[in-house]
This record gives structure tokens, sequence and C-alpha cells, in this order.
């Protein structure tokens, strides 16, 4: 077995009672267990299917429903509809604000990395090749579907690293408090729709005194047309209240909320063109939006 799966293990305990965990192997490949289970000393008992750990999470029916993506078209297929919806100014500035925080990771040298809501992965692509053979990186998703693709995808994209992926809540991780160095999050949390201050607070939960939080988000106008058409589909979904993160003040608030010495970096601020993107409400065709880094310490 990994070694390095010692090493996560001590990073986590059991979501329902905080014990400690081991691995059942009953198999592996190159010395990951890609079917078995984590069992806590309470018997608590989490199966490992295709290298994914399940902790039995549900996705949000309002956000993001990878499974259901899915049902519907293979994982290349939806990648590839995902990304030709989007206009080309649009993928060269994510790629902007995906090296900044890749450049923010690195520069701090983490043991370990913890990525809340990877989803299909883009920011995983950018980190995963840059880190050493020692650097941990676990990645989690409320979807097991879209991990499992994930962790193919990048098995055979970069043969020679490995990741620990887990399907779990993002607000109730099987993460022990104060022990990991780096949390990331790229549009991940700002995505939880009506639970992003819930998803802050856990990466600070999780996150060592010294550690810092880098979270990826996206920042338009109160007064702007898109704020309005995000806070009518929040108040369909009965969330109301929801929407804060997306508002420079806001986020910094509900991060000030968790850590010390938050700040708002920016990466990209423009006026998005007339070109919509089918598949994304925001940013809104015409307007001001920014792409920011919110970096808490603890």
């Amino acid at each position: 077995m990994n070694g390095k799966y010692e090493k996560i293990l001590e990073k986590l305990w059991c979501p329902e009672c905080h014990e400690a965990f081991r691995v059942v192997s009953e198999k592996e490949e190159n010395g990951e267990v890609v079917e078995g289970a984590l069992l806590c000393q309470k018997g608590h008992r989490f199966g490992i299917h295709g290298g994914v750990v399940d902790f039995g999470s549900q996705e949000q029916e309002s956000g993001n429903a990878w499974s259901e993506y899915l049902k519907d078209m293979d994982y290349d297929t939806m990648e590839q509809q995902i990304e030709q919806a989007k206009p080309e100014k649009e993928k060269e500035q994510q790629v902007m604000l995906l090296e900044a925080m890749t450049g923010l990771v690195c520069k701090k040298n983490p043991e370990t990395v913890v990525d809340i809501a990877s989803g299909r992965g883009m920011f995983l692509d950018y980190l995963i090749p840059k880190l050493s053979d020692e650097q941990l990186l676990i990645a989690t998703d409320l979807s097991f579907e879209i991990l499992a693709k994930d962790r193919m995808k990048f098995k055979k994209k970069y043969p020679d690293k490995f990741a620990f992926y887990m399907a779990c809540d993002a607000t109730n991780m099987p993460v022990r408090e104060d022990s990991i160095d780096v949390t990331t999050s790229f549009f991940g949390i700002a995505n939880m729709f009506g639970l992003e201050e819930k998803g802050v607070a856990e990466a600070a939960r999780v996150t060592e005194k010294g550690g810092t939080l880098f979270n990826g988000i996206m920042n338009i106008k109160e007064d702007s047309e898109g704020y309005r058409k995000l806070k009518g589909f929040m108040a369909e979904q009965g969330m109301p209240q929801a929407g804060g993160i997306f508002l420079e003040e806001g986020a910094k608030q509900i991060h000030e909320k968790f850590f010390e010495g938050v700040e708002m970096e920016s990466v990209v601020e423009d006026v998005r063109e007339p070109e919509e993107n089918l598949l994304d409400l925001l940013p809104y065709p015409g307007e001001w939006f920014a792409y920011r880094i919110a970096i808490g310490r603890k």
C-alpha cells in the first residue's frame, strides 16, 4: 500500500464519531487502494470504490448536479460542452485565476492541501503537476461520480502523481481540526448555494494555525442585473439570504468571521462581453465582474 495513506489517515477522522480510521484494502493498483474501505475504531465503514472514498454525500439539487450531466453524456463530452459554451476571453481569464491560485499555493510549500468542492477538477489540473512527491493532495466533492471521473483523467494525464479522492459533505468533512496547511477552492465554495458561509467555516475548522485558505471567487456589483437575477434564482430555491459571497464586501465579511488578515486579491477585473455563456448565469453579459482570491489566514 502507498505509504502516503498513513500520512493522510493522520489527517482524517470519522465524520460520525471522530475516531481514527484504518484502511481495509481489497484491491490495489501500483500501491493505491482502488477497492476497500475506511473503517473507524467504532465500526463505521466507508467504501472505497474506483479509488474514491464514498462518505455517502448527496449533491445539491440547486447547484451543478454532476451525476445528472453524466446520465446524459460521457465525461469527455460533458467537459467539451461546458468549455465550448464559454467565450474565449472567459477561458483566458479563468486560466489567469487558476495560475494565480496555483502560484500562491506553491509559494506556501504546504505538506497537505485539501481542495474543497473540486468539481471537474479545473484547479486540480493546474495543481497536481506542481506538487512534489512528498506533498499530499486531498480532493473533495459532494459527487462520487465526478471524483471517479477526475481520478481516471488525472491518472492518465499525470501517471506518476498521487491524489486522494473522497466524496463528502463540504460542511462536515472527515478531516481533523487544525490539521491542514492549505485549503483551496476554485468557485466551489461560492457555488455551495445557501451554504457558502458554512463552507468557509469548515475550511477554517480544518486549517491549522498558521495555515491559509485560498478561495477563488467571482464578484459582481450589487446594483447589477446579474445580481438581481442571481438573487431571484436564490429566492426560487428558498434561499433569499444567499449570494452575498458574490459581492466584494460580502465575501470579505464572510471570510473575516472565521479567518484573520483576510485579503481580497484581484486577478481579473473587466466588463463581460455581450456574448452569453448559455450554461452560466454569471458573469452577466455587458456587466462588470472581478475574479478574486479570498485569502484567509488562521
